[in-house]
């Protein structure tokens, strides 16, 4: 078995269900989404570290927890994930 129970609860959910609507049901911490919004802005870890001034150890774990919350398993999933979303928001 690979993947936390919670991820591969939210994979099962999205194969028989609405995903955009699990995915909003998902809380992401106020930190989770400052390190989503740098991502999206192409940063590396590093420069999410400086930018955000914790280490880029805590970068690596956010990234982490995103990713097993969202159950995606690449920050260019996410990036992909987070353009979608804004697209379908009406955001830009």
């Amino acid at each position: 078995m690979t993947g936390s129970l919670f991820s591969q609860i939210v994979e099962h959910a999205i194969r028989s269900g609405n995903p955009d609507q699990i995915v909003k049901s998902v809380r992401l911490t106020k930190c989770e989404q400052e390190v989503i919004s740098q991502i999206a802005q192409g940063r590396s870890n590093k420069e999410i570290a400086a930018k955000l001034f914790i280490a880029v150890h805590t970068v690596k774990s956010h990234v982490h927890n995103i990713l097993e919350k969202l159950a995606l398993h690449t920050r260019l999933e996410l990036a992909h994930h987070m353009l979608k979303s804004d697209k379908a928001s009406g955001s830009s």
